[in-house]
């Protein structure tokens, strides 16, 4: 467990190079690329505790684009707000099955040249929580192995309690509350572009863009697939559009809109 990088990491708790230190023992252990800190709220985007990437490319478009309202696409942003309880989990593990095929994806993950991720959710007092976001990306361009996930499912209790003593006055410094983003994007595609969607149209529009397939939005929903597409038919008709990649550059500027 590098004892000597996490005793450092400890003796730098609630102090401003606890996160560095942090890092540097996450890396020994688990030979991450990047590591990213976010704080998360039901009714804020994401805010940046920590970041370090060897590439660049990493957070290039991290505050301009998922910031800004890109981050309702993120499945481990989805896993949060589904109440997942603390714990570590697995890119291949939360994301949709149709991920890599997703405008989310090919518009804004894949330009990050991450190629694999893990994150601890930890979960702060009643309604925040920070993810430790720890990836792999082209500087090493080989996913987690299986002994590494093994590891760091392992390291989840010390991640947690660490992280739990760090940003324990998180709730009480963190953002002051907004609106639902999400019920916020459905009402601005309606002033903006005048398209009114039902809320299970709007629901199914949603999981279209985080990568859902026609499958996985009827186990969601509860409805056949043959129901979805019904759905879909139905959206791009009132959109105006013909496929999947119209939808996403339609409702992209909404998304960006929500800063």
């Amino acid at each position: 467990m590098r004892p000597g990088l996490l005793g450092a990491a400890i003796s730098c708790l609630s102090g401003p190079d606890f996160p560095e230190a942090l890092r540097l023992w996450l890396e020994a252990c688990l030979r991450s690329d990047n590591l990213t800190i976010l704080a998360c709220a039901p009714d804020a985007a994401p805010r940046c505790l920590y970041s370090h990437a060897q590439s660049r490319a990493v957070h290039a478009g991290f505050e301009s684009t998922y910031c800004t309202g890109l981050y309702l696409l993120d499945p481990f942003h989805t896993l949060d707000r589904k109440a997942a309880p603390s714990g570590v989990y697995h890119l291949q593990d939360v994301a949709p099955d149709h991920f890599h095929k997703s405008e989310y994806y090919t518009q804004y993950y894949q330009k990050t040249g991450i190629v694999d991720e893990m994150v601890y959710l930890v979960r702060i007092g009643s309604a925040y929580s920070v993810h430790l976001c720890l990836g792999r990306d082209e500087s090493s361009g080989v996913a987690f192995s299986a002994e590494q996930r093994v590891k760091a499912a392992l390291l989840t209790p010390v991640i947690q309690a660490l992280a739990m003593q760090h940003w324990s006055d998180l709730e009480m410094h963190g953002h002051e509350r907004e609106v639902d983003r999400a019920s916020l994007f459905w009402a601005r595609l309606k002033e903006g572009e005048g398209i009114t969607l039902t809320p299970r149209q709007a629901q199914t529009a949603l999981l279209i863009l985080r990568g859902h397939s026609s499958e996985s939005i009827a186990t969601i929903l509860g409805v056949s697939p043959q129901t979805v597409k019904v759905f879909r038919r139905q959206i791009y008709a009132r959109c105006g559009i013909s496929s999947q990649a119209e939808l996403f550059s339609l409702m992209m500027p909404v998304l960006l809109r929500l800063s």
